[in-house]
């Protein structure tokens, strides 16, 4: 169980500063087909369930989808994810799931299931309702949490599944792929610590402006073109030959940038010190978020 307990004395000695969670280990695995939702014994908690999670909004539940829709689950995609991690020894201390739209299949939490599915005592939360920004708002409280927890070993899940029970003509930001990812952080890893700001307010047209500040900002580059990761929000075409620009694939709102990254770190294997940058926004929510990665000389 995760305690919480009251703040120090004023006078206090500060905390000892934590060592940098660094990424270890980063895999990605898409999923077709899947299980048909029919038959199931609880088939009919399914049907009034997501009857209830729509009735707020101006959608409306397809029972007859349930007659020949097909889903890969959360914790099904999940499951197959963690065979993809080697064997982790060293418990846990967070893990957070991350995605844009809800599991078709919402009655097993997916971070119940890992909490109790890996070593040690993890806190463990999903995380939604943040757009293409979830997965650099995961990044974010990672940090936050180690920083005020002195935490050593994380795991962040990605998820974007593409089966829903209702009508999503002219939903913005809707998947198109089944996919999940995994980032892995403890002492020691491939990559330094993400740093990740997200930037609220960001106008349309003032995405290019703030993005070049902070991609301008000396680090890591030694001459060459900074490879940049861009999600489906930044346009890749605009980027000038000082990028190595890597499209994130389309469909994937949530894992789509973090799966570009894990294609993209073996490449530059031995090739520190280098500094990656992936970076998203988010028009309806008008977030700009960057993530930079440093790889050190050796990596």
């Amino acid at each position: 169980m995760y305690l919480t307990t009251p703040s120090g004395p004023a006078d206090a000695p500060a905390p000892a500063r934590r060592a940098s969670l660094r990424l270890s280990h980063l895999v990605s695995r898409t999923f077709s087909g899947g299980r048909p939702f029919l038959p199931d014994p609880l088939e009919p908690s399914l049907s009034r369930m997501q009857a209830d999670l729509v009735r707020p909004y101006p959608v409306e539940f397809r029972p007859e989808l349930l007659e020949r829709g097909e889903r890969n689950t959360f914790i099904e995609m999940t499951q197959e994810l963690l065979a993809d991690l080697p064997p982790l020894e060293e418990p846990l201390d967070l893990v957070l799931v991350a995605h844009t739209a809800p599991d078709a299949d919402p009655r097993r939490s997916t971070s119940c299931f890992l909490a109790d599915a890996l070593p040690g005592d993890p806190l463990a939360f999903n995380l939604s309702d943040q757009g293409t920004a979830a997965g650099f708002t995961a990044l974010r409280l990672v940090s936050e949490y180690a920083d005020a927890d002195v935490f050593r070993h994380a795991l962040v899940v990605l998820l974007d599944q593409r089966t829903f029970l209702y009508d999503t003509v002219g939903a913005h930001d809707v998947p198109r792929q089944d996919c999940a990812v995994a980032l892995l952080f403890g002492p020691e890893g491939r990559a330094g610590e993400p740093v990740t700001r997200q930037l609220a307010g960001v106008a349309p047209e003032e995405v290019r402006s703030t993005l070049d500040a902070v991609l301008n900002e000396p680090g890591g580059g030694a001459g060459r073109p900074l490879p940049l990761i861009p999600g489906q929000g930044p346009d890749a075409e605009e980027f000038g030959p000082g990028f190595d620009v890597r499209p994130a694939p389309p469909g994937r709102p949530c894992t789509g940038p973090w799966t570009a990254l894990a294609d993209v770190l073996p490449e530059f294997a031995g090739d520190g010190p280098r500094r990656l940058v992936v970076a998203e926004y988010d028009s309806t929510l008008r977030y700009l978020c960057v993530s930079t990665l440093d790889l050190e000389e050796g990596t």
